[in-house]
């Protein structure tokens, strides 16, 4: 068959604007920018303790010790309950938010192994082997690999009231009432922000409203500011503006 030079530039103008279509869909980006702090809804399992948690995500326990202001004794027992895992939210090659942590391999890990125990679903296979180059049944021992955490910094198309999310694994008995009820958020809302998830399905992430934890940092963080001019006052030997920092603070903690 032979194409006339009419209907070869035709086709070579459909062709020009279809690979020019793709290269814009390719480049347009899911995410401009992320957030300074996101929490990580850690479930502690059986054999986990504060001391691995700040070992896998590389913190200090004076970084996470803020964000659970439950826990009286560190030493305790924390099994079955969730720790806040702050940690920053990244806009990932314009594509998703995200962060990811460096995790060092243990004897027979597995990517499967490493995303529901280690990093308690907090990540899951397909994200592993997204961002590391090992073979799922070749993983060497003792080695620094990538685990990407997903993360959200909100939508204002849903609400404009709420800036700090959690990342929250779901697990079996879980419902959208009582990850709303724990969150101290509506369901209606909850929902809004996880469209199309399935709360009842034992499994999956989803990104909760940190309320009352964004409440807590709020109050803490001007206590501390207040505590701070208290002590710069001190020093400058300001008894007027130490009485007046004295009475900030009474006023913050009620």
């Amino acid at each position: 068959m032979i194409l006339s030079p009419k209907t070869k530039r035709l086709l070579f103008l459909l062709l020009f604007f279809y690979v020019l279509l793709l290269c814009l869909i390719k480049v347009e980006s899911n995410c401009k920018s992320g957030c300074d702090l996101a929490i990580a809804s850690y479930y502690v399992w059986e054999g986990s303790n504060l001391t691995y948690i700040t070992n896998i995500f590389t913190k200090k326990l004076s970084q996470i010790l803020p964000y659970n202001p439950d826990i009286h004794n560190p030493d305790s027992s924390l099994m079955g309950t969730r720790i806040h895992v702050p940690f920053s939210c990244e806009c990932m090659n314009g594509d998703f938010l995200g962060h990811t942590f460096t995790y060092i391999t243990q004897t027979d890990d597995t990517y499967d192994k490493i995303a529901r125990v280690a990093f308690a679903n907090l990540t899951n296979i397909y994200w592993l082997q997204r961002v590391n180059k090992y073979d799922p049944t070749r993983i060497p021992d003792f080695v620094p690999i990538n685990v990407t955490v997903n993360c959200s910094c909100g939508d204002q198309h849903v609400s404009k009231d709420y800036g700090l999310f959690s990342t929250y694994p779901l697990r079996p008995g879980q419902n959208l009432s009582s990850v709303a009820a724990e969150s101290g958020v509506s369901p209606e809302l909850l929902q809004s922000y996880n469209p199309g998830s399935d709360f009842g399905a034992g499994y999956g992430l989803v990104f909760v409203p940190a309320k009352e934890l964004g409440l807590l940092l709020l109050v803490s963080s001007r206590n501390w500011d207040v505590a701070e001019e208290e002590a710069m006052m001190r020093r400058e030997g300001n008894c007027d503006g130490e009485g007046r920092a004295a009475s900030d603070r009474r006023w913050l903690i009620g």
